[in-house]
């Protein structure tokens, strides 16, 4: 499901649009759509860390949901790149709504060095994800 159709499409306050991927914003959560085919590297998730920056401030604890509604490639690698640098993603949640996008992530779970858990819906990692963090709604603090 397409975050845009799901109920908490209202919730988005902001939407950052690239030529890779949509990317929703929401409480203190950055939910990622990357487009078909794409090869989602840290150098092509920098905008969005800096869009968050902006939104939430620096210092402060967010979520992050990957829906895999297309098929598209990570380097794992760039995971632990990516916490190496910044550690305010508390959780993180991997949505996939095939057999083989599940299998995936289990492999790519290993890379991430965080909480983290894989889904098969939307709402149930929105959920997950809001129990594991602070979602007060104040922005930039």
């Amino acid at each position: 499901m397409q975050f845009t159709d799901s109920i908490h499409a209202q919730e988005a306050f902001e939407t950052l649009e690239l030529p890779y991927g949509n990317f929703y914003f929401i409480d203190r959560l950055v939910i990622a759509e990357v487009n078909e085919g794409v090869t989602f590297t840290l150098e092509k998730a920098r905008p969005v860390i800096t869009f968050a920056e902006h939104l939430y401030g620096k210092n402060v604890e967010i979520g992050y949901i990957s829906n895999r509604v297309n098929h598209y490639a990570v380097k794992p690698r760039d995971w632990i790149r990516f916490f190496k640098e910044d550690n305010r993603v508390k959780a993180v949640g991997l949505v996939s709504y095939t057999p083989v996008g599940l299998t995936n992530i289990l492999f790519e779970k290993v890379f991430i060095p965080t909480t983290t858990k894989r889904f098969s819906s939307l709402d149930h990692a929105i959920a997950w994800i809001r129990s594991r963090i602070d979602t007060n709604p104040s922005l930039n603090n």
